[in-house]
């Protein structure tokens, strides 16, 4: 399996309050992302999908 880097840009202050919590958890804020992408590209659907739902879908 050949990886591939992502990088992004968010704020300090969202950086540090997540990676607060996810410590708190376990995780590190890169095992976090790998496992949001992993589950998105397992099941096909983010946590996000009912946000996004067409008004006809209702």
């Amino acid at each position: 399996m050949t990886e591939k880097l992502i990088q992004l840009r968010v704020s300090s202050d969202v950086k540090d309050k997540a990676d607060k919590i996810l410590t708190e958890r376990g995780l590190s804020t890169q095992s976090a992302i790998k496992m949001f992408l992993t589950q998105i590209a397992n099941t096909k659907e983010t946590p996000f999908d009912n946000l996004f739902l067409a008004k006809g879908k209702e």
